[in-house]
């Protein structure tokens, strides 16, 4: 596992989101998975090429989704309406795009892809070459017990 790609992301990761959650986030246990099993949630999805290619997928509840976009649009968001999900699309091109800063700082230059949501009540993505390809999930834990499921897929991370 390359940690000169991960650290960038959790680096940008924790900024971000103290800005627009203005609280500090605690990293959960790494994990790497096959496949992403996704229940009553949304899924923000964003590839990122050049010196590092792979597939970033923000994984959220939906009560999650309601909470941070509330905080973004600065009003409570009973329901995941076509703003409430441009806000977390956003939230997710913002963490890509100071990922992709702290990547060009670092000599590593990348490309990021415009954001893709999908919702549902079960949602199975699975990677195209899972031979070649592995899934890190990285959970981003907020106050009271809030998670984002950071997924980062790439040949980067390939298993042994």
């Amino acid at each position: 596992m390359k940690v000169d790609y991960i650290n960038p992301v959790l680096i940008a990761s924790s900024k971000i989101l103290k800005v627009i959650l203005q609280e500090d986030i605690k990293l959960g246990r790494l994990s790497l998975c096959d496949n992403h099993e996704l229940i009553n949630s949304l899924a923000v999805i964003m590839w990122m090429s050049g010196d590092f290619e792979g597939r970033f997928l923000f994984a959220i509840k939906r009560n999650v989704a309601k909470y941070i976009s509330g905080i973004m649009l600065g009003e409570e968001v009973k329901e995941l309406n076509n703003m409430a999900k441009s806000a977390i699309a956003e939230m997710s091109s913002m963490i890509l795009g100071r990922t992709g800063i702290i990547f060009s700082e670092r000599g590593i230059d990348v490309k990021i892809s415009y954001p893709t949501l999908v919702e549902g009540d079960s949602i199975y993505i699975s990677s195209m070459n899972q031979k070649k390809r592995s899934i890190i999930n990285i959970p981003l834990i907020m106050s009271q017990g809030r998670v984002i499921d950071m997924k980062i897929e790439s040949g980067e991370f390939i298993r042994d």
